[in-house]
């Protein structure tokens, strides 16, 4: 794996990141497993295999999605349910599947936290952008909505994940609210919200003074506002662990050592509900014969994958037998606007080429 590790650090000398904590399973058997760098470089702290991270966005396909299919396992909901069933007061017109697959026409973000910290009521405000399945736009606005139903159905989203999934699968570092004595442990992010309340200066820009602004190393929080003024994890973002317990958690999504969701529910994790768009969706997914993917082309064409925004992510790949867990803090300690999927795909060529 040197070629590998001579990548990684010159990922650290260019200051992509600064650490590289990534796990790699192959016929379900661990044969790479280092982490590298720093979690914190402000307190020189060296992370190491346990450090966990702020997965972002990753919350999407590991907690949300999978909460829902086991709604749909249970009977209690169907993926053609309209939300008008669970919220009739909304003027939508789309269906759970459509949230799930992002073509539900919501906007891809919207800042909740700038008009009220009950999202139940900011939904009011928010408009489709697209009639449902007309387009495929990446949504963290529709996986809270998913996590609203989640409440209304099961009464808590934390405390269903935490039982079915965290508990069951006795994952020690995994969290959807990071307990104050944990929080040392975690890799650090941004110093302050800098990247979001830029963007929300130059969209609303009378509502910058709405929130007080974190000014400070953000370490065992999560990084997205929304999950943050939602108390902690809303569904599109939130979720934290470390590279050992998602290699445990990742094997709940391949259908030979799954237990708690059946076979058929399974596989909508590697269906493709958009094979017309350039987009391919499966459920909580995004499949690697999507036009742009952070897989790239030595993962096959049936691997599912998903990214997070502080550097994180994760593949499957059924054909190959394949798992790579990758988490970073690249937003550690300012966000950098470049293109870090060309990272992730070249650590993956690296590892097919070194290891397969």
């Amino acid at each position: 794996m040197q070629k590998l590790e001579n990548y990684i650090n010159r990922i650290f000398k260019r200051k992509y990141t600064p650490s590289v904590s990534l796990l790699i399973s192959y016929k379900n058997n661990l044969i790479y497993k280092k982490t590298l760098g720093y979690s914190n470089v402000f307190k020189k702290t060296k992370a190491d295999n346990s450090t966990i991270y702020d997965l972002a966005s990753l919350t999407k396909p590991l907690a949300t999605a999978p909460l829902i299919l086991y709604l749909l396992q249970r009977k209690e909901l169907k993926l053609e349910d309209n939300i008008n069933k669970f919220f009739p007061e909304y003027k939508f017109d789309f269906t759970i599947l459509d949230l799930l697959t992002h073509t539900s026409g919501l906007p891809a973000w919207y800042p909740f936290y700038l008009f009220d910290t009950d999202y139940k009521k900011v939904f009011y405000k928010i408009k489709q952008e697209n009639k449902a399945g007309k387009k495929v736009i990446y949504s963290c606005v529709g996986y809270i909505l998913l996590v609203l139903i989640i409440n209304k159905i099961s009464g808590n989203f934390m405390n269903l994940y935490n039982g079915l999934y965290i508990e069951r699968l006795g994952l020690k570092n995994t969290y959807l609210r990071v307990p104050d004595n944990k929080k040392r442990f975690c890799a650090a992010t941004e110093k302050g919200n800098v990247y979001e309340k830029s963007i929300v200066k130059k969209n609303y820009p009378e509502l910058l003074s709405e929130i007080n602004w974190r000014d400070y190393v953000i370490q065992g929080e999560t990084h997205d506002n929304n999950s943050y003024y939602f108390g902690g994890c809303a569904g599109n973002a939130g979720m934290f662990s470390n590279i050992e317990d998602l290699n445990l958690l990742l094997r709940e999504f391949t259908e030979d050592t799954a237990t708690i969701l059946k076979s058929e529910i399974i596989n909508l994790f590697y269906e493709n509900f958009t094979p017309n768009k350039l987009s391919h969706r499966t459920i909580g997914f995004k499949l690697n014969s999507s036009l742009i993917t952070s897989g790239g082309r030595y993962l096959s064409t049936k691997s599912i994958g998903h990214n997070g925004f502080t550097g994180t992510s994760i593949w499957i790949d059924p054909l190959k037998n394949l798992k790579i867990i990758l988490l970073t803090n690249r937003i550690h300690p300012v966000y950098k606007n470049f293109n870090f999927n060309r990272i992730r795909r070249h650590i993956h060529k690296l590892i097919i080429k070194e290891l397969i």
